[in-house]
């Protein structure tokens, strides 16, 4: 019991979980392929464990088979692919099906029937996505950090909702377009309607970004 309280206890800033350094290298090798000289490639595996670990000792902690289900919506594996359902149970939209149109070859075989056993697919998948997120800011944002602050917004909240905010934050005095942090964060028009117990959409897509980038993503400096 002392040790298992131990192990609850790893500190998220510094603990890397055991499970992460099997899939390290894959990622490696995706963001060479897809992203070569990116600026920050430690900020996939700090994307994965925010995304996949309810905790650092939980059994699906950086696992391809992690899963979120609930009557509203599905997310799936490593980067908590997302598929929404209408109260009717037709799905309203698809993450997986969208990030196949990113790459219709090298995707080919991921599906939702697949997709819990394909963790290589769903590392491209999510570089992917990335990719074509800070691809889109590149000529709106001239620094990479705040660039990559919102990458991470728009990962968990959609781009089309992080363009809205730059415009609405733009339109404000003092509110600079061009930084995440003080400036766009604090521009969110997203729902703050409780959600998952009292945290509203607002609340998660807003702690998405300081927890991927502020607190799991230094320790993965020089892993990746």
């Amino acid at each position: 019991m002392l040790l298992a309280g131990v192990a609850a206890a790893q500190p998220v800033a510094t603990h890397i979980p055991p499970r992460a350094f099997e899939h390290l290298p894959t990622v490696r090798a995706q963001v060479l392929e897809l992203m070569p000289g990116f600026a920050s490639p430690h900020y996939f595996p700090a994307l994965i464990e925010h995304e996949s670990c309810v905790s650092l000792t939980h059994s699906r902690c950086w696992s391809p088979t992690s899963r979120l289900r609930s009557s509203r919506e599905e997310g799936a594996g490593l980067g908590q692919l997302t598929r929404a359902f209408r109260a009717d149970g037709s799905v309203r939209f698809d993450a997986l099906a969208d990030a196949r149109r990113l790459d219709p070859r090298g995707l080919n075989e991921l599906r939702w029937d697949t997709v819990y056993q394909r963790a290589d697919l769903q590392i491209r998948v999510i570089v992917l996505m990335t990719r074509a997120a800070y691809g889109r800011l590149t000529p709106l944002v001239p620094q990479h950090a705040p660039r990559l602050a919102m990458t991470d917004a728009a990962y968990n909240g959609g781009l089309g909702g992080l363009m809205n905010e730059r415009r609405a934050c733009a339109a404000r005095p003092g509110c600079d377009a061009n930084q995440w942090f003080g400036h766009v964060a604090r521009t969110c028009l997203k729902s703050t309607a409780p959600l998952y117990g009292t945290r509203s959409a607002c609340d998660i897509n807003r702690h998405h970004v300081h927890d991927v980038l502020k607190v799991r993503m230094p320790k993965y400096r020089g892993r990746v």
